[in-house]
């Protein structure tokens, strides 16, 4: 075996696939837009629960008005939740943070949006 097949075989075992932001003096190349939504999970429970989410959101909020004091709004944050920590973890922090929605004095971070004050409280 040669020296220059050898190498190519180590520099191919210890490679890591796939593409890497730029660092160093490229840096700036990076993409500002990011997105904060992971993609969705391919299990049925987490499907069903997307699902149903989606219909609460698209059918049965704008009939009801938004009423959240929260942002991102609860059943935002528990279509991330599910979709970050899967269907049990996330359904529990999902119902963790409906327990949370009053009217109570929020005593953590808060965020203005057009003038208005939300409680800030995101998945990560």
């Amino acid at each position: 075996m040669s020296v220059c097949s050898l190498s190519f075989l180590c520099a191919t075992l210890f490679s890591a696939p796939g593409y890497f932001e730029p660092w160093g003096k490229d840096a700036h190349l990076i993409s500002s837009h990011t997105s904060d939504t992971p993609q969705p999970r391919k299990d049925p429970l987490s499907w069903t629960a997307e699902k149903l989410i989606a219909f609460h959101t698209n059918i049965l909020s704008p009939v009801d008005g938004p009423r959240s004091d929260f942002r991102p709004t609860s059943s935002r944050y528990m279509l991330m939740a599910i979709r970050r920590h899967g269907f049990f973890k996330g359904f529990v922090m999902g119902c963790d943070r409906l327990m949370r929605e009053n009217k109570d004095e929020w005593i953590y971070r808060t965020k203005v949006i057009n003038g208005v004050k939300y409680k800030w409280d995101p998945t990560y």
